[in-house]
């Protein structure tokens, strides 16, 4: 039985898919309810942008540290939740 090469494509759609995830999850949590994103500090209001913006960032980060070459440990490199991500009702996602 031959064992099938992981594309590159397919790959960074696994990326993009958990990264859709943690936006959906995490991000929206907070931005899509006002009653919630208002009751965050200014901190972490621009916690939650810099989180925000590192996932959007997370496909092109992997391919300039992986190249050409299909990451296949990619959660080594996600970008870090903040700390007080623990009161989300998922909590954080890698501790």
């Amino acid at each position: 039985m031959a064992i099938e090469e992981v594309t590159m494509e397919y790959a960074m759609g696994c990326v993009r898919s958990s990264r859709d995830y943690m936006l959906a999850t995490y991000v929206d949590y907070y931005q899509s309810k006002p009653m919630l994103w208002n009751g965050l500090t200014a901190e972490q209001q621009q916690e939650l942008a810099d989180y925000r913006q590192a996932l959007l960032d997370w496909p092109e980060t992997l391919q300039e540290i992986y190249g050409d070459v299909p990451p296949n440990s990619y959660a080594k490199h996600q970008p870090s939740q903040p700390q007080w991500f623990e009161s989300h009702p998922r909590g954080i996602m890698f501790p």
